[in-house]
């Protein structure tokens, strides 16, 4: 695993990369992790609540040294019919001023959270925000397993071992929102260094922050 890198002018210093697997809905639990500049594992944890969130990152002692990125939590009030849900790439209901987006139902991703992240950026932290569907795409898992199955969590976990050479993984398996959190972290690693920093790039802004990812279609060694 490569351990020297060069930053980016903008996160200059940088020596942590911290990704936090957001959900927008207590039932599904949220997770964090944190990689030292050689990837390795340094913290993991799960998260149940935004304050939860709130906590760790007003504790963290090292975040004026890191990189912070927050996945983008879907939107659980959107309909959620299959038929309808895939129709949006034909009919953008977001688009059509005839259907009213009463209390935000037409989004496809949640606003939890986005002032406490914004609020962070003003602050002078390196915030992000990264899109797991984004990354699982990458690497085939998008559209292949059910999201947070005991498939989808093995598979997530094979390719952070032996794709990308993540050595100090448990044996036992972690849970998928610890998995979605590396993967993060990962993602965070890759666009603020000159590690695989061709395959990323910025996806879209949403509420003042950048949302990151990967090329589709690239490969990983």
């Amino acid at each position: 695993m490569k351990t020297k890198y060069v930053t980016k002018p903008e996160f200059n210093g940088k020596k942590f990369f911290i990704g936090i697997s957001f959900s927008s809905i207590s039932s599904n639990e949220s997770a964090v992790a944190v990689l030292d500049s050689s990837l390795n594992i340094i913290l993991l944890d799960k998260l149940f609540s935004m304050h939860d969130v709130e906590h760790f990152l007003s504790t963290f002692q090292g975040k004026e040294n890191a990189v912070i990125g927050i996945s983008m939590a879907k939107n659980e009030v959107m309909i959620s019919s299959r038929w309808k849900y895939l129709s949006r790439i034909y009919h953008p209901v977001n688009l059509n001023s005839s259907i009213k987006n009463r209390d935000n139902w037409t989004d496809r991703f949640s606003r939890k959270g986005v002032e406490y992240f914004r609020s962070l950026k003003n602050n002078g932290y390196s915030v992000l925000r990264f899109d797991i569907q984004n990354v699982k795409a990458v690497f085939g898992l998008n559209g292949i397993f059910l999201d947070r199955t005991p498939a989808d969590c093995k598979a997530l976990q094979t390719i952070l071992k032996y794709k990308l050479n993540f050595a100090n993984l448990p044996n036992n398996m972690l849970p998928v929102s610890e998995l979605e959190a590396i993967m993060g972290a990962y993602t965070v690693y890759s666009y603020t260094t000159d590690v695989n920093s061709e395959l990323s790039k910025k996806l879209f802004k949403f509420h003042d922050l950048d949302v990151i990812g990967f090329n589709q279609g690239v490969s990983f060694c």
